[in-house]
């Protein structure tokens, strides 16, 4: 089983999932159809086939027929997916780490509940996986409440019976020195550029590389995050919803200036505002591969592991700590909901807890003083 992507005959590219003959798996393909039709983005649709890929080679594997999946099967395919040999009949001979963690285990069994979803609701098949592998507890049960959970009611809980435990995790960021290590070691205008402004505006990679020199507002120092579907350079906004406007600093707008004047010349045709400098395709829009191999060679220069994502996490995180109101770090972040944003980024190191834990300790009554009141 492999994934593999194609060319529509709009000039998109798209994915598809292929058996070990090389013959389309025709379920997949149609799902797969299915949420482009939706509008899921392109990178989903590559996540979403890469784990129904994954999915079917373990079906293959085990010579069982996907039409007559069963809660067995499942637990099972859970722990193929931790099998670092991802094979039924090679076992490891002493304990070592599973293959994939958790969070994303239960991802994967998210994308196959949803494609089982989708084809007991086109009548294709009689199984309701989702049924079988999910139940129902009570809400009082669980430790997480609802924002005004009183006023909704006790409402049954829905549980995934397969549901990997996932333990609390902070987002990683980079330090201030990183940061500089970084963008000196760029060896051009652009490069370093790119890594201010993916820092300084927040921006998805995706979308850094759709910007258009009209979307740069030099009189109100302001990005215009606008969505034009998936470009020459493949490059998308995540969603529609997604559309916002970013004010960044002076700074910022007069490096772009600077860079559009000296790279954009006369021989230049395309609007994006990043573009290839060097070789045959010298003024062709940037692409994610490039900014893939930029972020290789910057780790071999200051060995720091770095990437496009990675300095959106550190804006976001830094915001938060910052102050910024729920509401307004959803917009700059282009989320559809504030819950989203903070689950993502407010997470308080240990540092902040020290510094909370000494602000208060004066209002917490002392061992000494309880033992005097209990003596």
């Amino acid at each position: 089983m492999r994934l593999s992507e194609i060319q529509t005959s709009e000039g998109r590219t798209r994915y598809v999932v292929l058996d070990d003959n090389g013959e389309l798996v025709l379920p997949v393909v149609r799902y797969l159809k299915h949420l482009d039709y939706r509008g899921y983005a392109r990178n989903t649709l590559r996540s979403y086939g890469t784990c129904l890929q994954l999915f079917f080679a373990y079906v293959a594997q085990k010579g069982i027929d996907f039409h007559h999946i069963t809660v067995d099967d499942m637990a099972g395919f859970v722990h193929w997916l931790k099998m670092p040999s991802g094979m039924l009949n090679v076992l490891p001979h002493q304990p070592t780490e599973q293959a994939r963690s958790n969070r994303t285990i239960n991802h994967i069994l998210t994308v196959v509940s949803s494609f089982y979803d989708y084809l007991w609701r086109m009548d294709t098949l009689s199984i309701d996986l989702h049924g079988k592998t999910h139940t129902t507890v009570p809400a009082h049960a669980r430790t997480y409440k609802r924002f005004l959970h009183q006023i909704a009611g006790e409402h049954p809980i829905e549980k995934h019976l397969l549901k990997q435990p996932e333990p609390k995790s902070r987002p990683h960021t980079l330090t201030t020195q990183q940061m500089e290590q970084l963008i000196a070691a760029c060896q051009s205008e652009r490069d370093q550029l790119l890594l201010l402004l993916l820092f300084e505006s927040g921006m998805r990679i995706g979308e850094c590389l759709a910007l258009y020199l009209e979307d740069i507002d030099i009189v109100r120092y302001q990005l215009h995050v606008r969505d034009r579907g998936e470009l020459a350079n493949g490059a998308e906004i995540k969603t529609p919803s997604a559309e916002r406007t970013l004010d960044v600093s002076a700074e910022l707008i007069y490096r772009i200036m600077d860079y559009v004047a000296s790279a954009h010349t006369e021989t230049v045709t395309t609007n994006h505002l990043f573009i290839k400098h060097h070789g045959a395709h010298s003024g062709e829009p940037l692409t994610y591969a490039d900014v893939h191999a930029l972020f290789q060679r910057l780790q071999k220069k200051t060995d720091i592991a770095a990437s496009a994502h990675l300095f959106r996490h550190t804006l976001l995180t830094r915001l938060a700590k910052a102050g910024w109101a729920p509401e307004h770090l959803r917009e700059r972040a282009g989320h559809a909901s504030f819950q989203h944003t903070y689950q993502l980024y407010v997470h308080p190191s240990a540092d902040d807890l020290r510094e909370a834990w000494e602000r208060t300790q004066k209002h917490v009554c002392h061992s000494s003083t309880l033992l005097e009141e209990n003596s």
